[in-house]
């Protein structure tokens, strides 16, 4: 059976949360990795450039990470909605099997609840699909991530004294990526999972 959806969606809301902090630190990453670059000179005139993307990237997840969440958030709304209605469905069945003689009289609200659920899980159904759409975009940011680590490590390589501490900034963007990407991950399994049973179960 699948989990009610605004619980999923609350996950997935903090799943991103998480991710977004990340993005913050990748954020001071950067400013840190600027400042040293600032000091070394000429010998990091490539990582200074690198510098830059790593900033946009941080405001891109960031950015993204707020999106999803705006999604989650409405997609919770409308579960709760849902499920309110399910709950009334199942008192009017009740109602249907123990007191038929009342049946005429329930018959439209039955009829207006089943219309009202119907259209409510066939939005959950489009909001689940975007949800999900929506986190598979933000994997761009973290193969982006990946391409800069490995740009940081060739950069640092030429920096001289200044090589370990650019190769520390290049390991924390790698390991940051990894993080967001696990976060992404674990939203990402919440999603389908319910996503294929609600499939399933229509």
């Amino acid at each position: 059976m699948a989990a009610p959806v605004f619980i999923i969606a609350a996950s997935v809301s903090a799943e991103l949360h998480q991710a977004m902090i990340e993005a913050r630190g990748l954020a001071l990453t950067a400013k840190n990795a600027r400042a040293l670059a600032v000091r070394a000179g000429s010998k990091t005139v490539g990582f200074r450039a690198i510098t830059d993307f790593i900033e946009e990237l941080a405001s891109a997840i960031i950015s993204q990470s707020r999106v999803i969440n705006h999604h989650a958030e409405k997609l919770s709304t409308q579960a709760v909605t849902a499920w309110h209605s399910d709950n009334a469905m199942a008192h009017f069945r009740w109602v249907e099997a123990q007191k038929p003689e009342h049946l005429a009289s329930i018959r439209p609200h039955i009829n207006q609840c089943d219309k009202q659920l119907n259209a409510l899980n066939h939005e959950l159904q489009i909001g689940l699909r975007d949800l999900i759409g929506q986190i598979d975009e933000s994997y761009k940011h973290i193969r982006t991530a990946n391409l800069i680590a490995t740009s940081s490590h060739v950069e640092a390589a030429t920096a001289g004294d200044f090589r370990e501490q650019l190769e520390v900034i290049a390991d924390n963007i790698r390991k940051t990526a990894d993080r967001i990407a696990a976060h992404l991950n674990r939203a990402n399994s919440l999603l389908s999972q319910n996503h294929r049973e609600r499939k399933i179960a229509c």
